[in-house]
């Protein structure tokens, strides 16, 4: 069998071939992802649950094996890829089966979700509640800085927050997350002499502070 006069006595079929060929490769050329960190579905999901004043034993005994115990009753579950038990802390890294596509995998982390939510009855007094974060794999393609000569830094987290609100109605957009924000903070310098005069104590004002712009219930009208 030669494949050089097959394709030579068939000139025609060998043509339509090479198209069909060229065509598909200007498709998938056109079609190719091109950001610097292709998407790839992440099967792992992280479960933190804080024991604050435990020791890791008693960290390990009662609260990681029951967490990990409810998470062994999924039937997606693959296995639990890696456990710690610290100081205070437990961390939990479960990954599900292969056969769970990006599609399927958010009703996954919802029963995940459940699960733990129903092991935290279990769990001792002080520990809790658990933490599930399933988007920690997600990588970023474009970052953006947004900068202004004369603007405050209020002004241009202003301006951030409206660049936001647009970039998410794009399509393919998912997340838009902001990085190095300046909180805002009020600092406040107490007299103490004065206080001491006045006979004010300092819990006076922590609880003045404390209480202001607290929304109230003032009753209602119907008319």
């Amino acid at each position: 069998m030669n494949p050089a006069k097959i394709a030579l006595d068939r000139n025609i079929v060998t043509w339509v071939v090479i198209v069909l060929l060229l065509l598909g490769g200007i498709q998938a050329f056109m079609t190719m992802p091109r950001l610097e960190d292709p998407e790839f579905t992440i099967k792992d999901a992280i479960v933190i649950t804080p024991y604050p004043g435990a020791s890791a034993e008693e960290v390990e005994q009662e609260v990681t094996d029951r967490v990990e115990k409810a998470l062994q009753e999924m039937g997606q579950l693959s296995e639990i890829f890696t456990s710690y038990s610290y100081r205070g802390l437990s961390v939990i890294q479960p990954r599900m089966l292969d056969r769970f596509d990006k599609a399927k995998l958010p009703q996954v982390w919802d029963e995940l979700r459940r699960k733990v939510g129903d092991v935290q009855s279990d769990l001792p007094p002080g520990a809790g509640p658990s933490i599930v974060n399933d988007d920690f794999g997600d990588v970023y393609g474009i970052f953006f800085a947004v900068t202004g000569e004369g603007y405050s830094f209020a002004q241009l987290k202003d301006v951030g927050e409206y660049l936001r609100k647009e970039l998410a109605l794009v399509q393919d957009v998912a997340r838009v997350d902001f990085y190095a924000v300046r909180a805002e903070m009020v600092y406040i310098e107490l007299d103490r002499d004065r206080m001491a005069q006045l006979g004010v104590p300092p819990a006076a004002i922590v609880q003045e502070l404390q209480a202001h712009n607290v929304v109230a219930d003032a009753g209602r009208v119907e008319v």
